[in-house]
C-alpha cells in the first residue's frame, strides 16, 4: 500500500512486481543469435511486403525483447487505459462509505478511519491486478501489436523470440516458419500504425474514452462495504476481491465498444490479407498459421481476459473473417493501390452492419472517388455510433 500516494494506481510498484514475477519464472536476456534471427526475418518480411502493399515501412530496423523489456515498453499505454477506471472506483468507494444504509452510528464511527485507508487500499488492489496481468500477458504476447492495439512505438517491428518459440511448440509447423510468419504480421502492423496517421490516436482514444466513462455500481459498493468488520482485516480483503471492480457498461460505452471492435477487426483483416499474399509460395504452413492466429485473436488468452475484467473491455474483434473477406475482395476487384488507399479516412471503411451483411460484399463493384478527402496527415475524428449505420461509409459505393 506504500508508494502510490494519492494516485489511483501505484505504477512503479506494479511494474516492479510484474518484472519480479517474470524474472523469477525465468526471463533471460535476448542473446545476439536471437537478435540476428529476428532481424533477418524482419528484413525478409519487409522485402516481401514491399511487393504486396503500398503502405510503406517506417524503419528498416527491428527489436527483439525479453518479457521484462515488453513490460517496460508498454506500461505507459496501459497507464492511460487503466488510470481512469481506477480513479472512478476509488472515488466511488470513498463517497459511498459514510452513507451505508442499515448501519448504526457506532459502526459508522468505527468505519471512518477506513476512509483514509481506502485510496491506498484501492491503489494496492489495482497495482496487484495490473502486475499480475502484465506478467502473465508478457509471457503470451508474440510481438508489440499482438493484441491489436499500438502499445508502444510502432515505427519499428518488435518481437519476443522466447514467446514465439513457445507458441511454435503447439503447432505442426517448423519453428523457423513460425518466426517468419510472426515477423510478417508485426511488420505489416508496424507499417499500418506508423503510416496511417489517424489510426493509432483514434483507436487508443476510443479505448481511453471507454475507460473514462466507467461507472461503478454504488449499490454494490454499499452492499460490499456493509459486510466489512473493521476489527477483521480479512473481511476488508474479501470485500475488495468480491467483484467490486466489475464496471457497468453504459449505452455510450457500448457504442464505443462497437467502434473499437470494428477498427480492430479491420486492422486484423488487412494484416491477414497482406500476409496471405506475401507468404504465398514462401511459407508452406501459412494457412495453418493464419487459422491459428485468427482463433487465438478471437478467443483471447487468460492474461488478456485479466485486463478485460479490469477495464470492462476485451480486445477481441468478432468479425475478423468478415474483415479479411472485405480486404480480399478489394484486392481482387481493384488491386493493391485502391485497397490500401481506403485507410486514408475512417469514413471509407465499412461499418459493423456492412461487415455483418453477406450481400454487402457483392455490392463492391466500382472504384472509390477519394479525391475530396484530406490526406494531409491530420487525424480525422472517428465517426460516432450514429454514423455507423452504413450511411457514412463509402466503401460499398
Amino acid at each position: 500500500m506504500q508508494g502510490a500516494g494519492n494516485a489511483p494506481v501505484g505504477w512503479a510498484a506494479a511494474v516492479n512486481m510484474a518484472r519480479t514475477n517474470v524474472v523469477q519464472a525465468g526471463d533471460p536476456s535476448v542473446n545476439d543469435s536471437e537478435k540476428k534471427e529476428i532481424n533477418t526475418n524482419v528484413q525478409l518480411a519487409q522485402t516481401w511486403l514491399n511487393g504486396v502493399t503500398t503502405v510503406p515501412a517506417a524503419s528498416t530496423a527491428s527489436k527483439a525483447w525479453c518479457r521484462s523489456e515488453w513490460i517496460e515498453a508498454t506500461v505507459s499505454t496501459w497507464q492511460k487505459i487503466v488510470d481512469p477506471v481506477a480513479q472512478r472506483v476509488q472515488n466511488s468507494m470513498s463517497n459511498s462509505l459514510p452513507n451505508i444504509p442499515g448501519m448504526d452510528p457506532s459502526q459508522q464511527e468505527m468505519l471512518k478511519p477506513l476512509l483514509d485507508a481506502l485510496k491506498p487500499m484501492s491503489a494496492a488492489m489495482f497495482s496487484m491486478q495490473i502486475s499480475n496481468g502484465l506478467s502473465a500477458l508478457s509471457s503470451e504476447v508474440l510481438c508489440l501489436t499482438d493484441i491489436g492495439i499500438p502499445l508502444g512505438d510502432t515505427t519499428t517491428p518488435a518481437l519476443i523470440p522466447r514467446n514465439i518459440k513457445e507458441f511454435a511448440k503447439g503447432l505442426q509447423v517448423n519453428e523457423s516458419e513460425v518466426i517468419a510468419f510472426i515477423a510478417l504480421r508485426e511488420s505489416a502492423a508496424s507499417r499500418l500504425f506508423s503510416s496511417v496517421s489517424w489510426l493509432a490516436p483514434t483507436l487508443l482514444g476510443a479505448i481511453e474514452e471507454f475507460s473514462s466513462q466507467i461507472s461503478v455500481d454504488n449499490n454494490k459498493i454499499n452492499d460490499v462495504m456493509s459486510q466489512i468488520d473493521p476489527t477483521n482485516p480479512q473481511s476488508i480483503q474479501e470485500a475488495l476481491t468480491s467483484g467490486l471492480f466489475e464496471p457497468q457498461l453504459s449505452a455510450s460505452q457500448s457504442a464505443i465498444l462497437m467502434r473499437t471492435e470494428r477498427l480492430l477487426a479491420l486492422i486484423e483483416g488487412w494484416i491477414y490479407e497482406v500476409v496471405n499474399i506475401a507468404a504465398l509460395g514462401r511459407l508452406p504452413g501459412v494457412a495453418a498459421l493464419q487459422e491459428a492466429m485468427t482463433r487465438r485473436r478471437a478467443e483471447g488468452g487468460p492474461a488478456e481476459k485479466t485486463f478485460g475484467a479490469l477495464i470492462g473491455l476485451e480486445l477481441r474483434p468478432k468479425l475478423i473473417r468478415e474483415a479479411a473477406t472485405f480486404w480480399n475482395k478489394q484486392t481482387l476487384t481493384f488491386g493493391t493501390n485502391v485497397r490500401d488507399s481506403l485507410w486514408i479516412h475512417p469514413d471509407l471503411l465499412p461499418s459493423i452492419e456492412e461487415l455483418q451483411d453477406p450481400d454487402f460484399f457483392s455490392k463492391i463493384q466500382a472504384p472509390l472517388d477519394i479525391s475530396a478527402l484530406d490526406s494531409a496527415g491530420i487525424a480525422p475524428k472517428e465517426p460516432d455510433d450514429q454514423t455507423d449505420d452504413g450511411n457514412s461509409s463509402s466503401a460499398s459505393k
